[in-house]
């Protein structure tokens, strides 16, 4: 009798496992984005060049992300994803990336408990910025992002917008309303942490978000890095006109120097694609800093199919005693 109910047991516990396993489910995705220009490159106060390009539109990558679902809406993922520079044949955005320099963590996440990532991921403040302005990503083009990130530390943000040794949470969307979080903990050799987090609020035709993120670095030689930016956003989406918004505001205290970056923009749907327009204006002051900061952009992106984008950009910088820079470029995008 004892024989019999422990082979019934164990018949039964094979069974739930079965069951178990079958609700289990794995899957895998290719992805990425190529994009190719060539024009006139000149920032302000340098000399122009005319070359190739692979982020004139959205940075070029290549990436793959792997999930295994269970029970419970539970998932776990890996994702891995890689910058690509066609004009170099080369990965990473510069020679000092790492092979695998856009995204690369491990995840866990629930729709009713939210998302956990661990490893090298992208800033929030750099997600609201893309977000929040006409031309989204395009680093070559975006008064926004060059502004905000690629300006240099007197009057954008200190601090790559990728983070290693990171974690992050988000919470699930509550009637359009999400939290994100992120910590990273500086490179070996020095001290110091990288904290970031954003709110988003999507509403039907509009959304907002507002970002804030503190550097911290001290690697005993140079001067200490202690800044905090804070970063407001907003979009309404009108239908044929879509309108943008940004004001980002910086304290750094081991430069001394505080600058504050408007931006406004549109997108109009015109034909088959959509007319680009940005500006931005800064203003950096400090002891011994007083710079002024102004970009205007503009463009045409037509989308020849669902995945093919065939694009024409232009942007004229200055920063006040240095020569204007004006830049255009003429390109193709392909997302896969």
């Amino acid at each position: 009798m004892k024989n019999k109910s422990l082979r019934a047991a164990l018949l039964a516990g094979v069974m739930l496992a079965s069951g178990s396993s079958a609700l289990a489910q794995a899957d895998y995705l290719l992805y990425g984005v190529a994009d190719l220009s060539y024009g006139r490159f000149e920032p302000s106060g340098l000399v122009h060049e005319n070359r190739f390009n692979s982020n004139s539109l959205s940075a070029s990558f290549v990436g793959g992300n792997v999930k295994y679902g269970f029970d419970y809406g539970w998932t776990v993922g890996l994702t891995l994803e890689a910058f690509v520079r066609f004009q170099d044949v080369r990965l990473g955005r510069r020679d000092d990336d790492p092979i695998l320099s856009r995204n690369n963590f491990v995840s866990v996440s629930n729709p009713d408990y939210g998302l956990v990532r661990i490893g090298r991921l992208q800033s929030y403040l750099f997600d609201a910025t893309v977000r929040f302005n006409a031309l989204g990503n395009s680093v070559a083009f975006s008064p926004a992002l060059r502004h905000v990130f690629l300006a240099g530390n007197l009057e954008g943000v200190q601090g790559d917008f990728y983070w290693d040794r990171a974690i992050s949470y988000s919470t699930p969307s509550l009637e359009g309303v999400s939290f994100n979080i992120m910590y990273s903990k500086d490179q070996k050799g020095t001290t110091g942490a990288f904290n970031g987090g954003s709110l988003v609020v999507n509403r039907g035709l509009f959304a907002m978000s507002l970002a804030a993120q503190q550097v911290k670095v001290d690697d005993g030689f140079n001067d200490p890095t202690d800044e905090t930016t804070v970063q407001l956003g907003a979009l309404y989406n009108f239908g044929i006109v879509r309108v943008f918004g940004q004001f980002t505001a910086t304290q750094d205290k081991g430069l001394d120097v505080r600058s504050k970056i408007a931006s406004a923009g549109a997108t109009v749907v015109l034909g088959p694609g959509n007319v680009l327009f940005q500006v931005a204006n800064t203003t950096s002051k400090g002891p011994a800093v007083d710079r002024k900061h102004t970009s205007v952009a503009g463009g045409y992106q037509w989308s020849y199919d669902s995945v093919t984008d065939i694009y024409a950009l232009a942007i004229q910088e200055r920063v006040l005693g240095q020569t204007r820079g004006v830049s255009a470029a003429v390109g193709l995008r392909y997302k896969f």
